[in-house]
């Protein structure tokens, strides 16, 4: 009996394996999707419990008009978000490490990775203002816009990184961007697979998560390097900003949803969202892309720990 042939190692590199099925896999390589084809007027935007607004009290007397301009205003205010966290937060740091005064593996197909992911990142940010554009059209939402700065994890990266400079705010950059590329999935995954939304949205969010599958392979294989390339104060800063980073990523964001409520004539505070989103539980996100890395490393309890006595200041968008 012949046996069977072993895979060289180069062949077993999940980045090697990665970056072979780029052209195949990803939404930059696919034709463009027919957004005003798939717009269906009479279904919502947004599903309707991923809407804090729409739990206070007396959004129960609101008409179905005024629930869906909020929907509507929610999905733009989803694509915003995620647009500025791609352009704030992953694409500075994936330009990090190509720089060479990152101790982060650079070898041919790391670097490879890294571009295919920026590509796809702008990309996002693309289909992310084309659905929005459209939304906008069709919807008569033509003035909701939000800033990139009024984001709790964008707030959060800039306050973590306050007063810092050189290697250590990079470090700082970084984690914040692997906490985001390995936790995003499971949120993707919620509306993606809502078949009660607009069939656009849900098609164009599908097409994000695919990508994002991969480039949590990609982060975690990149920073897990890096941190093995770091002193022990410089893993201790790492873990922090982790740290951080998850915990900021399950904040609420609350002057975006007075936004977003307006858009139904509906007048909310703050204070109303800061009350509601602290009596129901914290929104999850995956953490399993991350969970392997952080095994792999061996600072899993460690992390975990630190990021539940740490209760977050918010809910998703």
């Amino acid at each position: 009996m012949t046996a069977a042939r072993e895979e060289p190692e180069y062949e077993r590199d999940l980045l090697v394996q990665l970056t072979r099925r780029w052209g195949k896999r990803v939404a930059v390589k696919k034709d463009e999707l027919d957004l005003d084809g798939h717009f269906d007027t009479a279904m919502p935007d947004f599903p309707e419990h991923l809407v804090p607004v729409l739990g206070l009290p007396g959004a129960d007397r609101l008409d179905r008009d005024a629930r869906e301009r909020i929907l509507s205003a929610a999905w733009i205010a989803y694509n915003a978000k995620t647009a500025a966290i791609e352009d704030e937060i992953i694409l500075p740091a994936c330009r990090l490490m190509l720089q060479e005064r990152i101790p982060v593996r650079r070898d041919d197909v790391a670097v490879d990775a890294l571009h295919q992911t920026i590509i796809d990142e702008h990309y996002h940010i693309l289909m992310c203002h084309n659905a929005v554009g459209v939304t906008r059209r069709r919807r008569d939402l033509t003035d909701v816009r939000f800033a990139p700065g009024v984001w709790s994890v964008v707030q959060e990266l800039e306050a973590t990184r306050a007063g810092l400079s050189g290697f250590d705010r990079d470090i700082v950059d970084i984690a914040f961007s692997l906490a985001a590329e390995t936790t995003i999935s499971g949120f993707l995954s919620a509306l993606a697979t809502a078949q009660e939304i607009q069939p656009m949205n849900r098609i164009t969010t599908d097409l994000h998560r695919r990508d994002e599958s991969g480039h949590a392979v990609v982060f975690r294989e990149l920073c897990g390097s890096l941190y093995r390339n770091l002193d022990g104060a410089l893993q201790r800063t790492f873990r922090e900003a982790l740290v951080t980073g998850l915990t900021a990523f399950r904040s609420a964001d609350l002057d975006p949803w007075v936004t977003v409520a307006a858009q139904g004539g509906f007048e909310i505070d703050t204070g109303q969202l800061s009350e509601w989103a602290a009596s129901r539980p914290v929104p999850a996100r995956d953490t399993g892309p991350l969970q392997l890395l952080l095994d792999d490393l061996g600072i899993s309890h460690d992390l975990v720990e630190m990021v539940h006595r740490r209760p977050p200041r918010a809910v998703e968008p």
